[in-house]
């Protein structure tokens, strides 16, 4: 599955609105969280996220304005989001898991 960075929050909250109906998943890796959400609940919960990345921007002088956290398949039509967070900035050959996975109830198999 690819995926394609985000490096606009407000293009991100552009793609919410493109939420459909369906069954949603959200899952936070450090909480060891799965929860099921509507259309609706999660379009509040990437607004929560993408206020705290926002925050992060803010008060870490070091993170520049276009630093990717937010991941998306199919930016047109979006069904899956990873998201990360600032433990996975670095030097690193690979991404560490994404805090937050947000995906429809189709693709749970196929995210990891």
């Amino acid at each position: 599955m690819r995926f394609y960075g985000i490096p606009s929050e407000e293009k991100v909250l552009e793609m919410i609105q493109n939420i459909k109906d369906g069954e949603w998943f959200f899952e936070d890796t450090n909480a060891m969280l799965k929860e099921k959400l509507s259309a609706e609940e999660v379009k509040e919960r990437l607004k929560d996220i993408l206020l705290q990345i926002k925050n992060w921007k803010s008060q870490m002088k070091f993170l520049p304005n276009n630093t990717v956290f937010v991941f998306v398949h199919e930016p047109s039509d979006p069904k899956v989001f990873k998201i990360y967070d600032t433990s996975s900035l670095g030097c690193s050959s690979s991404l560490s898991p994404p805090r937050w996975k947000i995906y429809r109830k189709e693709y749970e198999h196929q995210i990891t």
